[in-house]
């Protein structure tokens, strides 16, 4: 049985908790488009007006900046998790897993 292991799934709570606290340090904004909480955007803090879709697919984010190419996090991905109340409450020990973020996708 092949097994797929998402992005979000080996990358720390911590992690995920440091990009979004820096996000907001920088002062990006997180916009749903179209009020659909599956597709957002998110500013860029090094390029004025400039702005990065972050997309959630089956549980995984899915971000379209440049970072995103060589780490598997990004402060847009973090921040879209802080607004959608994920890492609210989460310890190492509950890592963010899809079925986290679908959750909270349903309560949105």
């Amino acid at each position: 049985m092949h097994m797929s292991i998402t992005l979000e799934q080996v990358v720390p709570i911590a992690t995920w908790i440091r990009m979004s606290e820096k996000a907001e340090r920088e002062g990006l904004k997180a916009f749903r488009i179209n009020d659909d909480v599956r597709s957002w955007v998110v500013t860029s803090h090094s390029q004025d007006g400039v702005a990065y879709e972050v997309t959630i697919l089956d549980g995984d984010l899915i971000c379209s900046c440049r970072g995103s190419s060589f780490h598997p996090y990004c402060k847009h991905r973090a921040l879209v998790l802080e607004e959608l109340g994920v890492l609210e409450g989460a310890s190492d020990d509950d890592p963010i897993v899809p079925d986290h973020v679908n959750c909270a996708l349903a309560a949105a």
